[in-house]
């Protein structure tokens, strides 16, 4: 008889896959970049980030936290003491009910974006955006099916199959982009690929939904509570377009203000800092557990610190050692064109600001994360609501007022505002944790990584002093502050030996 597996072992498996899948999300989404701002050069890599700005805006109105509510409560099926069909049955239904909601907004949605292409093109004025936000348009569809159906994935705890759709869709972009953009130069036909390459993961999806998981699309339905399905998604809504603004509003301001090349030094230090994020903020994989651990307030309070323990083991030395070789790391990968000596130092400062959002990002989505397992999405979603206000407002004064001075200003402008909104939110969700669930970290987590990341940094500046930086020696240098760093922590017992029984776990 097959031996039932334990929450942790569940949730440390589909740790590694979802990290599997950020690590090849990240490595594929810096290759296609690294090729698309090598071969368009700064001004067309500047209109492919406002444009895909302007759509990543819109994809979060086509969410309307459908995906979230599709894990929140399709978790919540399969985590009934019921009968299978009957258990199933209410899966089916659920799920049907969002996917044909998702499915006809993202379709309405994506028509509106390319009869108005023009007069996003009259807004930014850029007249070159029209066929980028035309062929965007079929892009911005199928993202939207896709994305849902990697939620899906994410509630039947199966995230191995999202890890290889992604693989899939990473694998496909980079090999079209290489060859498309050796004929045709252009920002459309990186969406055409864009397109094509999420339709080819789709088909994958939904093979392995009518093959393994047929239950999910065949057989009877019952009335679905759909008041509180979509109560729960509407709040989820607002966090999702106020994260959007977030992630977007920067961008999009830039592009209204400066010329587009100033708009693609700054995608391309983003886009190496979503990078990072990405590889180490698997927070989402804990949404399921953390869901059905909601009901017992103890058990899921151990589970949030243990969690919140390793993200910070994790996320304090990559925002320190990523902030100090941001601009070496930019000019191997992006080349001379992306750091001009002119605008050196202006680059610096901005990409200081926005490395430290890694540590924000990683600890932000854990509270989110938390505040939707308890069904309290409305926490986040005013919270995010108001800093969001926040985030225009300075992102609209510090980039006016900087271009003033100088047009590259207003890049620390907008990087300075995203900076401060972020961590404003994140304080924020730390203080509502603590007063309306009574769950709050262990303040020792903090301590011991920070001490540790400090002496890797110490290493990082003498490392630097002492020796020319190049590919090889910066290599070697990364090797050695981790090394350092890792060190350090098992020196002071910020890591001990039982930490190790969840590598354990992967090999069960």
């Amino acid at each position: 008889m097959k031996k039932k597996k334990s929450l942790t072992q569940i949730v440390v498996k589909n740790a590694f896959f979802q990290s599997l899948s950020g690590i090849v999300s990240k490595i594929g989404a810096l290759i296609f970049t690294i090729i698309i701002a090598r071969l368009l050069f700064p001004e067309l890599f500047g209109l492919y980030s406002l444009t895909l700005a302007i759509i990543l805006t819109i994809v979060s109105i086509t969410d309307l936290g459908l995906g979230s509510a599709i894990v929140r409560y399709i978790s919540e099926s399969l985590g009934k003491k019921i009968k299978k069909r009957k258990k199933q049955k209410e899966v089916r239904s659920r799920f049907l009910f969002l996917i044909k909601f998702k499915f006809i907004l993202a379709l309405v949605i994506s028509i509106l974006l390319f009869l108005l292409a023009g007069w996003f093109a009259v807004l930014f004025k850029k007249p070159e955006l029209i066929l980028p936000l035309q062929i965007g348009s079929i892009y911005l569809f199928i993202t939207s099916i896709y994305g849902t159906i990697n939620s899906l994935f994410l509630a039947l705890q199966k995230v191995k199959y999202s890890a290889i759709a992604e693989t899939i869709f990473q694998a496909s972009r980079v090999g079209l982009i290489a060859a498309f953009l050796y004929f045709y130069k252009t920002v459309a036909i990186v969406f055409a690929v864009l397109a094509i390459s999420s339709l080819f993961a789709l088909i994958f999806a939904f093979i392995i939904i009518n093959k393994k998981y047929k239950f999910l699309i065949k057989g009877k339905k019952e009335p679905v509570e759909r008041r509180r399905l979509l109560t729960f998604s509407g709040f989820l809504a607002i966090s999702s377009l106020s994260a959007i603004i977030f992630v977007n509003i920067d961008k999009l301001m830039l592009g209204y203000f400066l010329p587009s090349h100033f708009i693609g030094y700054y995608a391309a230090i983003i886009t190496l800092v979503s990078g990072v994020l990405g590889l180490i903020g698997f927070s989402g994989v804990v949404f399921p557990a953390f869901t059905q651990l909601s009901t017992t307030i103890e058990k899921l309070k151990r589970a949030f610190k243990k969690t919140f323990h390793y993200f910070v083991i994790l996320a304090f030395p990559a925002t320190i050692g990523i902030a100090y070789i941001f601009i070496p790391a930019l000019q191997i990968l992006y080349g001379q064109a992306y750091v001009p000596l002119e605008y050196r130092i202006t680059l610096l400062i901005t990409s200081v600001f926005l490395s430290l959002l890694i540590l924000e990002g990683i600890f932000s989505n854990l509270y989110i994360i938390l505040f939707n397992a308890k069904e309290k999405p409305k926490y986040t979603a005013i919270t995010m609501s108001i800093v969001a206000v926040l985030n225009i407002i300075l992102n609209f004064v510090f980039i006016s007022y900087l271009i003033k001075i100088k047009p590259e200003y207003g890049l620390i402008g907008a990087a300075a505002a995203t900076f401060i909104s972020r961590y404003i939110f994140l304080g924020s969700l730390m203080i509502l944790s603590k007063k309306k669930l009574k769950i709050s970290p262990n303040k020792i987590s903090f301590i011991k990584p920070f001490l540790a990341s400090l002496v890797m940094l110490a290493f990082l500046f003498i490392y630097d002093y002492f020796v020319a930086l190049n590919i090889f020696t910066g290599i070697i240098m990364i090797l050695l502050a981790i090394v350092i760093y890792f060190t350090v922590m098992f020196a002071i017992k910020g890591i001990k030996k039982e930490d190790f029984k969840l590598i354990k776990i992967l090999k069960k």
